[in-house]
């Protein structure tokens, strides 16, 4: 006998209890191999009904590709056309050191990626980084789709981790001012993006993109926000001042950034998101061990800020124009008034309500 033999169309004997199938119909080639005869014979029975009902799928180019390729691509192709390209391609690269980058993108299923949630939630990941991180995945599978992959998005349906409360940032101005004065000890512009971030309460991409165009007497103009809509940010008499004190303290200049090109490396005179989460926690950090000043984040001095300046707008929608919330209940987590501080705006609105009205 041959080492392979022909014993049924597409079925080939190739030693004791080996009897492997092969198939070619409408361009699909599929192959298996079983220990009996009967079992082979009805495997390509169904196959053959499936590929001429045209009910076949072909997946090989699936089970060829691992998550790890389409990881490389989607950064090789789509990541660069963001405005926060480092950041996405960072958060994309820890996806291909996980345990799933050498799975088959065919193999994934939703049970693989709830796996992956309660791996990280177990190491005390916060819930925002281990949403973000599963929402950037999904979009890395729905433009698979679009590439012509014929697969299921693993990540739709799974539950993401639910947030944490809001977090109650308070910080009176003694301790903004020992903070401010920790900031000192690092870069010449530590102290002014932090005295930004305590007057305007904008994000620290927000500060990072700030260029003296767009920088007037009365307010800042971002074309570039998180949310992707441009705003207007109203300064205050505080906040003013502060850009005069850019204007005084650090030299102009040439391109026009304040602080520097925010999509280009510090060695090549930008000015990136982790020079200032490094600057900014090291003084923090400081001034937690030296002046007692409780340690927030950066992203704490947004709630600082819009808790202040919530008195100084006539209502909430006015104070949305300036933070560039889209959702009020998303504001709503920013404004901390205490009962008492409630009760006495209260009072004042309702003692001069029946001043008028006498």
């Amino acid at each position: 006998m041959s080492k392979s033999q022909q014993i049924s169309p597409g079925i080939y004997k190739r030693g004791p209890h080996q009897f492997q199938v092969k198939i070619r119909r409408n361009g699909a080639s599929v192959s298996r191999t079983f220990e009996t005869l009967k079992a082979a014979q009805s495997w390509r029975a169904v196959q053959v009904g499936k590929i001429t009902s045209h009910d076949y799928v072909d997946r090989s180019k699936e089970r060829r590709t691992n998550l790890r390729d389409l990881l490389q691509r989607y950064i090789d192709e789509v990541t660069p056309t963001k405005k926060g390209h480092r950041q996405e391609a960072n958060r994309l690269r820890a996806w291909m050191r996980s345990d799933l980058a050498p799975y088959s993108i065919a193999g994934i299923e939703p049970s693989d990626i709830a796996s992956w949630i309660a791996d990280r939630k177990a190491e005390g990941k916060a819930p925002t980084t281990i949403s973000n991180a599963v929402n950037l995945l999904s979009a890395v599978f729905g433009k698979a789709r679009e590439w012509g992959y014929n697969i299921d998005n693993p990540c739709r349906g799974v539950a993401r981790p639910s947030p944490r409360p809001a977090r109650f940032a308070v910080m009176n101005e003694d301790e903004q001012r020992l903070l401010i004065q920790a900031c000192e000890r690092g870069p010449q512009w530590l102290p002014l993006v932090v005295k930004l971030a305590l007057t305007t309460g904008m994000r620290q991409g927000e500060i990072r993109r700030l260029h003296w165009d767009h920088i007037h007497d009365t307010h800042a103009h971002l074309p570039e926000t998180k949310n992707g809509t441009p705003r207007n940010v109203i300064l205050t008499t505080a906040g003013a001042a502060v850009f005069a004190e850019l204007r005084r303290e650090l030299p102009r200049r040439l391109d026009g950034w304040v602080f520097g090109d925010p999509d280009k490396l510090r060695a090549d005179g930008g000015f990136t998101e982790w020079q200032v989460q490094q600057a900014y926690a090291d003084a923090a950090k400081w001034a937690e061990e030296h002046l007692g000043v409780k340690r927030l984040t950066f992203h704490d001095l947004r709630h600082v800020a819009l808790t202040a300046l919530a008195d100084y707008h006539d209502n909430v929608i006015e104070l949305q124009q300036t933070s560039g919330h889209k959702t009020l209940s998303v504001l709503a987590r920013y404004i901390n008034k205490t009962p008492q501080e409630a009760a006495k705006r209260v009072r004042e609105r309702e003692a001069l309500k029946r001043r008028g009205a006498a």
